[in-house]
């Protein structure tokens, strides 16, 4: 399922430089596994998830809650890691990979597309395309997504038409994301990364693009507020 929108993607003038870009994601890691979390409304605090990251155990929280950010920390790590060598690629199989890190034992399947229909969060109107085309929808329209020498661009478009189309039972925001950050940080521009303070904005957003599948707002949203750029 696509979307339309008219806005246009500006790149930033500095000067990309995957290294750097890859050191940038990595040093702020703890940052970015938070920000993840947040966005289904995890309850670990950002000490809590700093301490997790460093193989401590924590007490006072479900262990669904404890598991999610283990996952999201393990999907990242893989994430940088394909980066690094080279072999990450926008690819169905890639999508399974992160998806089998950051939905294990959380999502009722994880590294294959749902076989069933899905309800969205926040809206009555929207309704996912039927699980049974979802391979026919990803084999056809992925060419579309990626048509841009924009690596920004092409990075929003990805995040949105996987959110968009929920492929999977549950992560599909998180899976879209970490496949939108191969894509700007291969290229050498930084990091894509929704903070916490943003959360409530976007949510809104989100939900009105669901139901119009016009993304005019929030490609502006994800443009000017998303992109964390390595600083030259």
């Amino acid at each position: 399922m696509l979307f339309n929108y008219n806005y246009k993607v500006e790149l930033p003038k500095i000067i990309p430089d995957k290294r750097r870009a890859l050191f940038h994601a990595k040093r702020m890691l703890p940052d970015y596994v938070f920000d993840t979390s947040k966005l289904e409304n995890n309850p670990l605090t950002f000490p809590e998830v700093k301490t997790l990251m460093d193989g401590i155990t924590i007490g006072g929280h479900k262990i669904s809650d404890v598991q999610q950010v283990l996952n999201i920390k393990d999907s990242w790590l893989m994430l940088l890691s394909s980066i690094g060598d080279g072999t990450f690629s926008i690819s169905k199989n890639m999508f399974h990979s992160i998806h089998t890190k950051i939905a294990r034992d959380e999502a009722l399947q994880w590294g294959e597309f749902r076989t069933g229909s899905v309800s969205i969060t926040g809206t009555e109107i929207y309704q996912a395309p039927p699980w049974q085309e979802l391979d026919a929808i990803f084999d056809r329209e992925i060419e579309i997504i990626l048509d841009c020498r924009n690596a920004i661009e092409q990075a929003i478009r990805l995040f949105l038409w996987g959110a968009l189309n929920q492929f999977y039972w549950d992560g599909n925001k998180r899976t879209a994301l970490l496949m939108a950050n191969g894509i700007t940080i291969s290229a050498g521009y930084g990091v894509f990364n929704i903070k916490t303070k943003d959360i409530q904005e976007f949510n809104t957003l989100r939900v009105g693009f669901y139901e119009t599948k016009q993304a005019n707002e929030i490609v502006v949203f994800l443009a000017e507020k998303c992109i964390c750029y390595i600083e030259n």
